[in-house]
Parts: structure tokens; sequence; C-alpha cells
């Protein structure tokens, strides 16, 4: 039989209360510890890529493991000329032509272009030579009105190519398109560096024409020299470092 003093303690100072408590509270303690371990080994496992969480991506992946490149942001150009270009005499000068990246319409003018770096290459070698004062007038004509964007520079470069009339290059006197350099490139806009070897004896001599073309209603477009004037984006040069140079023709 209890004692009376025993029968009258609170229950939390007997001994089987205090038996029961430390029991569930090892329990409790046993439940945390296993959580916690648990925790740290999926934490340690997704830092060394067994777990199924998402790493971010590291430089020099593809991009499907990385985001999609954004509209209109700058993209990777070639290091080499196109694989399949072709050459064609136009005039006295031969020009370039792809069978990936144009032009896949020709007559007045040269049209349809990849919409690609190496579709803006080849515009920027077409359109140009075909707007120059040399290709005569029933070339640069549609090609300046069709394939230039229309503004003040644009008009200035047609009335000075009216106001010079027709005349006819001397064989021999026309520079030939020997590389190229992307300045800049993006899906809208491309600045190719055209580098053209002068017609001079001994020490070759070289020009680069600095082109700007846009993308607009399916196809490269050329942006007029400022002030309708060729010489404004025109610069002569001895060094070729950084230019590609074209193969044999």
């Amino acid at each position: 039989m209890s004692s009376p003093d025993f029968a009258q303690r609170p229950p939390w100072t007997r001994p089987g209360f205090i038996a029961a408590a430390a029991l569930l509270l090892a329990v409790i303690l046993i439940g945390v510890l296993v959580a916690v371990f648990a925790i740290a080994n999926n934490t340690r496992d997704n830092l060394s890529g067994g777990g199924a969480a998402t790493s971010t991506p590291t430089p020099g992946s593809t991009p499907a493991e990385s985001s999609t490149t954004a509209p209109g942001a700058p993209q990777a150009v070639p290091t080499a000329p196109p694989a399949d270009v072709r050459w064609e005499l136009f005039g006295q000068t031969a020009v370039p032509v792809s069978a990936s990246a144009g032009p896949s319409r020709t007559g007045e003018t040269a049209s349809g272009y990849a919409h690609t770096p190496e579709g803006a290459l080849i515009a920027a070698a077409q359109i140009s030579k075909r707007a120059a004062h040399s290709a005569g007038r029933q070339s640069w004509e549609p090609t300046i009105q069709q394939q230039f964007e229309p503004n003040a520079d644009r008009d200035r470069l047609l009335a000075a190519l009216r106001e010079a009339g027709d005349t006819p290059a001397e064989p021999g006197e026309l520079s030939q398109l020997v590389g190229f350099s992307y300045q800049s490139y993006t899906p809208d806009t491309a600045v190719i560096g055209l580098v053209y070897r002068a017609p001079a004896a001994g020490t070759p001599r070289y020009h680069v024409l600095s082109l700007t073309l846009v993308w607009r209603d399916g196809d490269w477009r050329m942006v007029p020299p400022p002030g309708g004037a060729w010489t404004s984006i025109n610069r002569m040069t001895s060094d070729l470092t950084g230019v590609i140079e074209w193969g044999a023709r």
C-alpha cells in the first residue's frame, strides 16, 4: 500500500512519470537527429551532383544546358570562311556565292541571304560590290534603291553616283576582296570589315570597308555610308592581324 505522502505527491514527481517522460524525450531527440542527418546527406549529394537539384550552368555549357540566347544578343562568329563558297566574276572582280548562305536570287540585284553570320558576310560582299560605281548604273541603282535602308544618306549616295555618270573601270584597276573580319554581330545587326587588296605594284596595300547590315523583312539590308560617301567607312592598312583570309579561288 502506498504511503499517504506518496499518494499526495504531484504526478510529475513520481518515478513512473519521470521514467516515461525521459523515454519520450529520448525518442524525440533520436527523431531530430535522424532528420538532421538526412538533410545534411541530401545537401551533400546535391553539391556533388548526385541529387536531383538543378545546378547553375557553368561557362562553356551548351545552349541546351544553359539559358536560351536572348533575341538580339551577340553571337559567336565563324573563324573561317564558309566551306561551300564558290567565286563568280561580277564585272572585273570575283564575288563569293554560297549554297547555304546565299544569295538565292540573282538578276538586277542579288538577294536571299541566310539569317546567319555567314549570310551577313556574303550579303556584305555581294551588295557592296553591286552598289559600287564600277558596277554600272544598271546594277548600283536598283541595288541601292531596293537593298539599302532608306534615309538621307542613301539619297545622297544615289545623287552622287548619278552625277558621276558611268565610266567603265580599266582592266586591273579595281581592288580584289581578300579577307574579312566580324567587327560585331547580332541577329539584328552585323558590322563586317571587308578587306581588299589595292592594285599596286611592290608592297601589298590593303583597304578595309566597314559595312553595317541590318536584318529587315526577311533579308540582310545595307546601311548607307555616312554622308552617302564610301570614303567615310574606308581606311587603308598594311596590317592584316585578325583578318580571316579567303582561300584559293
